[in-house]
């Protein structure tokens, strides 16, 4: 069942609420500001529900700055080297929002900073979005559809349809913040990524078109393994980073909808499998977000949550050897990505 729950004005224009349930009593919240999964209620080993996600305490406080908690991200969601790419012989500049790099789309037209249509379509709240052409710095003019349905499984699906009438770059992906348990932090949560390999970068966090295996390596995640396991390693990225904030090259069969990682709280016996059809997934262990001084739905600390962010490889539009992220006019951007809960 879907419904409208909550609505608030906003600079003259509304926000909406809605709510996702089924009849295993599981609940999600999504706003139409940015598009975002607010709140996931799911069950523990003993039936309890609990709120899976970390974020801010009412709708109206997304309004307010926050690391981009449950937001649908795009145009581009990760890093832009330079803030800047070349297509059809033609240089784009975009935004500049980390330092000399774009980063999630810029800040002006940005995805998570638009409020979305939304209707209700049978089993499916529909999220609508027009991107005009040069927002951002971006070529064509892009329409972005976002279906978000809950099963009777207790799998969120997302999908993400896209289409342009100029060649551009499209890369999207949603940012929710996962805790699945009640712990302060996830360092006690056992992830599982099924990669082998992950995109290296420089000290700005930007790669350059380079793979390298992590076989072994405290980045590994191919066997499950507590996330805080290899934290005070000697890896120098996990300790620019304070954790993991990294592309893992999935190792994918095909082309369709495969399992990428599984994330596990022994405590709760919730279990999150995901699931997409993207070529890649960026792991953030949200190794600053103790510097959040808003309000949230509670006080966090660093390490409070997890991200799983499916998508296309970062930098990729300077990296002609990566996986293509360039949308062609006239063809349709058309990617899916599931998290399934359940107990064990």
């Amino acid at each position: 069942m879907i419904k409208k729950t909550y609505s608030f004005e906003k600079d003259g224009r509304v926000n909406d609420v809605y709510t996702l349930s089924n009849a295993c009593g599981a609940k999600v919240d999504v706003l139409t500001y940015g598009a975002r999964l607010c709140r996931i209620f799911m069950p523990d080993r003993k039936g309890k529900l609990a709120d899976c996600l970390v974020g801010c305490a009412k709708p109206e406080d997304y309004y307010d700055d926050n690391p981009y908690f449950g937001a649908t991200i795009g145009r581009y969601g990760n890093r832009i080297g330079g803030a800047k790419f070349t297509l059809n012989g033609q240089t784009y500049v975009l935004e500049a929002n980390e330092g000399a790099h774009c980063l999630h789309g810029g800040v002006s037209a940005s995805f998570d900073k638009q409020i979305w249509d939304a209707r209700i379509e049978k089993d499916r709240l529909v999220l609508s979005l027009f991107s005009p052409d040069g927002a951002g710095g971006f070529p064509g003019n892009l329409q972005v559809t976002l279906y978000v349905s809950l099963t009777e499984e207790n799998e969120i699906v997302l999908e993400y349809q896209a289409t342009t009438d100029k060649d551009t770059v499209c890369n999207l992906t949603n940012h929710a913040y996962f805790n699945i348990g009640q712990q302060p932090t996830v360092l006690g949560h056992e992830l599982m990524i099924n990669a082998r390999k992950m995109t290296p970068v420089d000290d700005e966090l930007i790669p350059h078109g380079e793979t390298v295996n992590i076989d072994g390596t405290p980045y590994s995640f191919l066997f499950p393994k507590p996330i805080g396991q290899d934290l005070s390693s000697d890896a120098a990225l996990i300790r620019r980073c304070n954790g993991y904030d990294f592309n893992y090259c999935l190792d994918r069969i095909g082309r369709g909808l495969e399992l990428c990682a599984s994330v596990y709280d022994p405590e709760s016996g919730r279990k999150m499998d995901c699931y997409t059809t993207l070529p890649g997934l960026q792991l953030y262990t949200a190794g600053s977000t103790g510097s959040f001084q808003g309000n949230g739905k509670k006080k966090y600390g660093n390490h409070c949550a997890l991200c799983l962010e499916t998508q296309g490889y970062p930098n990729s539009p300077n990296c002609p050897e990566y996986p293509s992220t360039v949308l062609k006019a006239g063809e349709k951007y058309h990617e899916i990505t599931t998290y399934k809960f359940s107990v064990k």
